[in-house]
């Protein structure tokens, strides 16, 4: 059977923000307001459910809330962003600009890029990881993710439990 969490109504949201290489809008930082939906496929278990929803929110908020008003830096090349680690801070040139950013504004995300794609396949891996190391989701087979970034476009990833 499967059980959904739709994002804007089970507030599972995030706003973050990052600067995309290249040209354009998104070559400076601009924000995206985040939206995951959840959807797990599963067995009941003796209380006749297949989640337990406030648990599985739980864990999913944990994730938002590593993103939440951070400025997020990806590892792109450092043909294409160079990082300096100072005491209390990152100096990011990217796109021929030097920003000097507070560590604590900062998710060093360990991805390739920041396009929705790669962010979907984090989050979805993330949720993963911790449903699978929980023994409250074993009866789950796998998790569906959507992240929204607004705008009508989404990343989904569904990972096998199992």
């Amino acid at each position: 059977m499967i059980v959904e969490l739709i994002g804007k109504e089970a507030d599972l949201t995030f706003e973050c923000m990052h600067i995309v290489p290249g040209k354009g809008d998104c070559s400076r930082i601009h924000p995206h307001f985040h939206y995951v939906d959840v959807l797990v496929d599963g067995e009941f278990d003796d209380k006749r459910r297949i989640v337990h929803l406030y648990k599985l929110k739980a864990v999913i908020k944990r994730i938002c809330a590593a993103f939440e008003d951070r400025i997020l830096v990806a590892n792109y090349p450092e043909s294409v962003q160079r990082i300096e680690d100072k005491d209390s801070h990152y100096g990011i040139e990217i796109n021929n600009k030097l920003y000097l950013i507070p560590k604590a504004d900062i998710f060093k995300i360990e991805i390739p890029s920041l396009n929705i794609e790669d962010l979907t396949v984090y989050f979805a891996q993330e949720l993963a990881r911790d449903l699978k190391e929980d023994e409250l989701f074993k009866t789950l087979n796998y998790v569906e993710v959507t992240l929204s970034e607004g705008h009508g476009q989404r990343g989904k990833l569904r990972l096998d439990l199992k």
